[in-house]
């Protein structure tokens, strides 16, 4: 599998005691965290490497072993490709090196389901999807083989991952993640939007989008005039103004990997998106030429009511 190997950071003061709201964790490479949910994306369908990976980093208390670790679970979304590639995983920075535990359906962690997933408790899972192959262990273990090996070993940083876009048709693979839950503490909990989306920020939403679809096809699925240089305003403004902006921005990510798994990309990408993703203010082609239509015909009434 190939993988990259995020560094170990060491970070203090997590208490384990009944699960409490943590600061939200560092990101690194393409990760974003909008609203309580992080997006990751890992991109190899051009030749930049900088939006090759994207991971997140967890505070770790000092002292934490592996034995220590009891809880570790998360939600996650896959909105782009699948699983595979060796993502999306956990990553555990003990000795330098790394433990992987994998998301997924066993043995092959391929084949993700469509929507949101929990994983459980990864730290009570009999499935063999724990790789302790750089520690001198196998590469399918269970997390009690982890412990029997490693248990009084000190973790040192704790990630999550994501890195397998090169094993996706599309060489595309975007994945959300929230209410990862390690030991005592809960990180990543979505914000409930109020009417008009005053809890989130729709500049960032839009963003989101944008990076996920790209910026030809956001520019079809939002632009209204000639060039399209509208798209990011009524994008943010439509966001801005929905009721529940939360699951506006769900529609439209939907949208946005179902048209992307048929192979489509730019203009036509934009144009599947809004045909789709049951948002009014997403125009088609057929409705932006219509739109268009009457906005002459109006035009053409005001400049003959003056002569």
């Amino acid at each position: 599998m190939k993988k990259l190997l995020i560094a170990a950071v060491v970070v203090v003061s997590l208490a384990v005691v009944a699960p409490a709201l943590a600061a939200d964790p560092t990101t690194s490479g393409t990760a974003t965290i909008t609203n309580g949910i992080a997006t990751l994306t890992s991109d190899f369908s051009d030749t930049s490497t900088t939006n090759d990976f994207g991971a997140l980093t967890f505070a770790v208390p000092t002292g934490t072993t592996l034995s220590s670790l009891t809880t570790l679970s998360a939600d996650y979304n896959i909105t782009d490709g699948s699983c595979g590639g060796g993502s999306p995983r956990f990553q555990l920075n003990i000795d330098g090196k790394n433990v992987f535990v994998y998301l997924g359906p066993t043995p092959n962690f391929t084949g993700c389901a469509a929507g949101w997933t929990s994983t459980g408790n990864l730290a009570t899972n009999t499935e063999l999807r724990v790789d302790l192959s750089q520690l001198g262990g196998s590469q399918y273990s269970t997390w009690a083989q982890a412990v029997a090996l490693l248990g009084s070993h000190t973790v040192t940083g704790i990630n999550f991952a994501v890195d397998g876009g090169w094993s996706q048709t599309a060489k595309k693979q975007v994945v959300q993640v929230k209410n990862v839950t390690i030991n005592g503490s809960t990180y990543l909990v979505p914000s409930t939007p109020s009417t008009g989306g005053g809890n989130v920020n729709p500049a960032k939403l839009c963003a989101a989008q944008r990076t996920q679809a790209g910026s030809a096809a956001f520019n079809e699925l939002w632009g209204t005039n000639v060039n399209q240089r509208n798209a990011f305003g009524k994008c943010v403004s439509t966001i801005a103004h929905a009721k529940n902006a939360g699951s506006t921005q769900d529609q439209i990510l939907a949208a946005i990997a179902a048209c992307s798994a048929k192979g489509l990309k730019g203009g036509a990408l934009g144009a599947c998106v809004a045909a789709n993703d049951g948002v009014a203010a997403t125009l088609t082609e057929k409705q932006e030429a219509s739109v268009k239509v009457k906005a002459a015909k109006a035009s053409h009434g005001k400049h003959k009511g003056h002569r």
